[in-house]
């Protein structure tokens, strides 16, 4: 019993002398405050808006932080803040170096204060080279003409390796748009050098993937396309945006068309988007905005108008607003204007061109001649869309598609031939690129050099499941074009 009473004398006494020394130690913490310190963030990409984060050595709830950012007097530039959530301004966009001043207060305690500088430079906004709106177009792979990309309360980089190469983008790079919820409005812009003339050239095209597993919360699966004054001190009160719905985990195309689609203006914006001559700004947001949510994006083939003058002759979606004027079948039933029997998915245009090889013939393809002829050297790239029935396929042959390149002039064309061969996943639409200047092509026997050291090619012929058989197929094309 002794040595029990004596075991819990001790333990009191401990409690008594560590509770008197916890009094001690508070009665001297609030008598002086030390270690006052802050740091300085950046936090846009302009430079203007600026972050404090106080701390203090004995920091507790009980101190108060006065920032002043040290603009002009008639701005209310003092903050308040407990100890660690951090504190924003915004300074004009103009030059100036302001003197920060933090102050630290405690009751009972002298306050306490510290002064650091910084310097606000004059932003200027970046453009995109080329100095009009024809062909705005990056791919992310270098050879795009949009030179800045800039992320706004999102975690931006433009040359990230495709994490998911498969379905209509099996390219190298892409833009990921990784917003990570720490801020309250998230999105991704450009501006371009002159203003958009969207009375003639009105639609932008991108491709997009969005992993479900990214997303946190409850917003809308969906892309919206913005079109500001980028001019403006606000500029989102020029706005003019179209909002499409994301598919999540796999590659889709999506097409904004401001002639057509629904669009929504800001609430004191009256003009449709083609009669306006203001916009210059291109934002793109994932996922709607005011929200802390989650999400990540990859963005890729980013197009806006005609990528070029002298390309026009190579393209056709099919719709009679722009094309190929004249289409040729050997040993094909032929229609460049067939309901779009399968309007689902990244194609759900109205006409398609059918390609139906009912295997009466030995040899079957599709062609178009252009003039002049193909420069390769700088334009390689034939992009098309198709879709491929497998109710319609007899006999053994691959599920492929060939785009082979001719001088038509000649009298054996094929003798002048190099192709590209892409496999074909059956009952979907999907898009295929075929790159004369990077991918693997298969020459004519005769033929040494590369394509992209040849000029005299002014014929394309397109070409499925292979050829000198007499088996059936029907695919439909569409949005077929030529392009850097």
């Amino acid at each position: 019993m002794k040595n029990i009473f004596k075991k819990g004398f001790y333990i009191l006494a401990a409690l008594v002398l560590s509770f008197a020394t916890s009094c001690s130690d508070d009665d001297n913490e609030v008598t002086k405050i030390e270690g006052l310190q802050f740091v300085i963030a950046t936090l846009n990409l302009e430079g203007t808006e600026i972050g404090v984060v106080p701390t203090t050595v004995n920091s507790n709830n009980r101190i108060i932080y006065s920032v002043d950012f040290g603009a002009t007097p008639d701005i209310d530039t003092d903050n308040i803040a407990t100890s660690g959530p951090m504190v924003t301004f915004e300074y004009p966009n103009v030059d100036g170096t302001y003197s920060i001043t933090v102050t630290a207060s405690l009751q009972g305690a002298a306050d306490v204060s510290i002064t650091k500088d910084i310097t606000i430079s004059e932003y200027v906004p970046p453009v995109v080279d080329g100095g009009d709106d024809s062909g705005i177009f990056d791919d992310f792979e270098g050879n795009g003409n949009i030179d800045s990309w800039f992320g706004d309360g999102v975690l931006l980089n433009t040359a990230l390796a495709n994490p998911f190469p498969t379905g209509i983008n099996t390219s190298a790079n892409v833009l990921e748009y990784n917003d990570d919820g720490t801020g309250q409005y998230g999105n991704i812009r450009f501006d371009n050098a002159t203003n958009l003339d969207l009375s003639t050239d009105n639609t932008f095209t991108i491709k997009i993937y969005v992993p479900s597993s990214s997303i946190t919360g409850s917003q809308p699966n969906q892309i919206s396309l913005k079109l500001q004054d980028g001019t403006v001190g606000e500029p989102w009160t020029t706005q003019t945006e179209i909002i499409k719905t994301v598919v999540l985990d796999e590659w889709q195309e999506l097409t904004f068309d401001f002639a057509n689609d629904a669009y929504v203006n800001w609430s004191t914006i009256t003009e449709a988007p083609i009669d306006r001559s203001d916009l210059n700004r291109v934002v793109l947001q994932v996922n709607s905005e005011n929200n802390f949510d989650s999400v990540i994006a990859y963005i890729d083939d980013f197009s806006y108008g005609s990528v070029s003058a002298s390309t026009a002759y190579a393209d056709d979606d099919f719709e009679g607003t722009d094309g190929i004027a004249s289409w040729f079948g050997d040993g094909i039933v032929l229609n460049a204007a067939f309901a779009n029997p399968y309007s689902t998915g990244i194609n759900t245009s109205d006409t398609v061109l059918e390609y139906n090889d009912d295997g009466s013939g030995q040899y079957g393809n599709i062609r178009f001649d252009v003039e002049p002829n193909f420069d390769l050297s700088t334009i390689n790239k034939f992009t098309l869309k198709i879709y491929v029935e497998s109710s319609s396929i007899t006999g053994s042959q691959p599920n492929q598609i060939s785009l082979k390149l001719q001088d038509g002039t000649v009298g054996e064309p094929w003798t002048t031939q190099t192709e590209i061969i892409k496999p074909v996943v059956l009952d979907q639409w999907q898009e295929i690129t075929f790159d004369f200047a990077n991918d693997a092509y298969v020459n004519w026997s005769t033929i040494t050099e590369a394509p992209v050291d040849r000029d005299v090619l002014n014929r394309v012929v397109i070409q499925m499941n292979s050829e000198n058989n007499f088996d059936k197929v029907i695919a439909y094309i569409d949005d077929v074009s030529y392009h850097d």
